[in-house]
C-alpha cells in the first residue's frame, strides 16, 4: 500500500494508480473491452477489488483508532497540565494575597504610629509657642520696668 507523501510525489493527486479502484477500471476496460472476457473472470476480478478495498478499510480504520488514541492520550495530558497550573496559580495568588494582607497590617500600624507622632509634635508645638509668649510678655514687661527706672 503507497502513503500519501508517495501518491503526492507521483502526480500530486490522491488516487493511487496501483489501488483497487484503478484496478477494477482497469479490469473493466481491458476485458470488458474486448468482449472475450468471461463471467468467472469479471467475477474474480470484482472479488479482487472488494478484498483489496476491504483491506484498505480496515488499514485506515486502525489509523483512525490509533488517532483517537493520541487524542485521548494528549486530551489527558493536557487536562493534568491545566489542573496543575491550575493549582499552581491559585497557590501562588494564596501566597501573595497573605503577602499583601501581612503588608497592609503592617503600613497600618506605621500610619498609626506616624499620626501619633503628628499629634505629639503639634501638642509640644503649642506648648512651646505659648512659652514663647510668655517669655515675650515677661520682656515686655522687664523692659518697662527697666525704663520706668531710669527715669
Amino acid at each position: 500500500m503507497r502513503s500519501t507523501s508517495d501518491l503526492q510525489r507521483s502526480g500530486g493527486n490522491f488516487e493511487d494508480p496501483a489501488g483497487p479502484k484503478s484496478q477494477f477500471l482497469n479490469s473493466q476496460t481491458g476485458l470488458g473491452g474486448t468482449g472475450s472476457a468471461s463471467l468467472k473472470g469479471k467475477l474474480l476480478s470484482l472479488e479482487e477489488l472488494v478484498r483489496s478495498i476491504t483491506e484498505e478499510m480496515n488499514f485506515h480504520k486502525k489509523e483512525v483508532q490509533i488517532l483517537r488514541s493520541e487524542k485521548d492520550t494528549l486530551e489527558n495530558v493536557l487536562n493534568m497540565k491545566i489542573n496543575d497550573v491550575r493549582k499552581s496559580l491559585m497557590n501562588e495568588i494564596a501566597r501573595v494575597e497573605d503577602e499583601m494582607k501581612r503588608h497592609f497590617a503592617h503600613q497600618k500600624a506605621e500610619n498609626s504610629r506616624l499620626q501619633q507622632q503628628i499629634t505629639q509634635l503639634k501638642g509640644e508645638k503649642t506648648s512651646l509657642q505659648q512659652q514663647l509668649l510668655g517669655l515675650q510678655r515677661r520682656i515686655a514687661e522687664l523692659e518697662n520696668q527697666i525704663g520706668n527706672e531710669d527715669a
